[in-house]
């Protein structure tokens, strides 16, 4: 998502269950900051899951982060607005998926979870539930405040509730918090999403790993794509080139604005990277090749497209963007686009905020392709300084 993990304040761990904890070994080893906000039960519990055999669901936690810990047994506010729901009043039922989950006792042996090793977060009407293991209405119970927007899982896998208790939980959480927009993934299995959202309709919404709203995601160029990407490359080139021959009333030929070779020499280029960009509703609309010298805090954009059909709607800007956020250590962008291109100028400077700084042409070729020019051609080269 281009944040920069090593600038994070504070961690907050739901609960001890190691597909929630697992990376945080990772974000120690690049983060020297951040303070761990994780309940102490969930330090020292050993937990299982007896589903597909039993085994151990327990967080190997880093060795080093003793003095990083920001230890929650009771619900706190821990900064200004920030509240974490700890040792969750019980009043309803916890789910039922529960049933399959043990923590060790001190004689070695193995007992339900009551997790009070939970935690949940809220800040300003925002509830995030990490798992809801205690239940999502204990949860909201819970709060020291309302509640306009839910986040995480609620542990309601498919083939535990039946239909009727899935379909009372939803009128209870309708009837309740009429105003309140709930999102939930992971452990919200498909078919209780489904049950659910007959009654709660748009309230309820399902979101997956990637899923994003209004905006632009870059992901890394597929190997099975990169022909189609290619394709969509060069057609948007050629939509631009031949809009130029139709304002200056110039017959359209076939002369080939990105040709293979300087498709797959840009794809091959020592650094390269190569994004296809893909907006809320999973489709492509656009992509990038870049070159990333992490020594020289130099980036250069080989290539920027918007697929022919959705342009000018600001997919260009979002996908610049988002290359800056996910480049912060870049400090030097610079990029070239042809001559004829008004749209492309027009974007780059005003819109991106580059500058031009040369004009290679046959008077003054780019002194890493001098061969490249006939009479009339030429590019600009941008260059933006952070």
């Amino acid at each position: 998502m281009g944040v920069d993990l090593s600038g994070v304040d504070c961690v907050f761990i739901s609960h001890g269950h190691n597909d929630h904890a697992g990376g945080l070994s990772h974000l120690l080893n690049i983060n020297n900051r951040a303070k761990i906000v994780v309940s102490p039960d969930a330090l020292t519990g050993r937990f299982y899951s007896k589903r597909g055999g039993l085994h151990s669901i327990t967080t190997e936690w880093p060795r080093y982060m003793q003095d990083r810990l920001l230890l929650v047994n009771e619900t706190r506010e821990i900064a200004d607005g920030i509240h974490v729901i700890a040792r969750i009043p019980l009043v309803r039922p916890m789910p039922k998926g529960n049933q399959n989950l043990f923590v060790q006792d001190a004689n070695g042996d193995y007992v339900h979870d009551d997790f009070r090793h939970e935690l949940a977060l809220y800040a300003d009407g925002f509830l995030f539930t990490g798992c809801a293991h205690s239940g999502i209405e204990n949860i909201l119970a819970a709060c020291p405040g309302p509640v306009n927007t839910v986040v995480g899982g609620f542990h309601l896998l498919d083939g535990y509730e039946s239909d009727q208790e899935l379909t009372e939980l939803a009128q209870r959480l309708k009837a309740n918090y009429p105003n309140t927009q709930f999102y939930t993934s992971h452990c919200t299995g498909d078919g209780v999403f489904e049950v659910m959202r007959i009654v709660m309709n748009e309230q309820i919404q399902q979101f997956k790993c990637g899923k994003h709203k209004g905006g632009i995601l870059l992901l890394p160029l597929r190997s099975e794509e990169i022909i189609a990407f290619k394709e969509e490359m060069q057609e948007a080139f050629q939509y631009g080139f031949e809009a130029y021959n139709k304002e200056g009333g110039e017959s359209t030929n076939q002369w080939q604005v990105l040709p293979d070779l300087d498709f797959y020499q840009s794809l091959e280029a020592q650094g390269a990277e190569a994004y296809e960009a893909i907006n809320e509703n999973g489709q492509r609309v656009g992509g990038a090749i870049l070159s990333i010298s992490k020594a020289d805090r130099l980036g250069e954009l080989a290539f920027l497209y918007v697929k022919v059909g959705v342009q000018s709607k600001g997919i260009g800007q979002a996908i610049w963007k988002t290359i800056e956020s996910m480049h912060p250590e870049i400090k030097v962008w610079e990029t070239c686009t042809p001559y004829f291109d008004r749209r492309n100028i027009h974007f780059y400077i005003n819109r991106c905020g580059f500058h031009a700084v040369e004009f290679f042409n046959e008077h003054y070729p780019d002194p890493n392709m001098p061969e490249q020019f006939d009479q009339e051609d030429g590019l600009f080269k941008f260059e933006k300084r952070l």
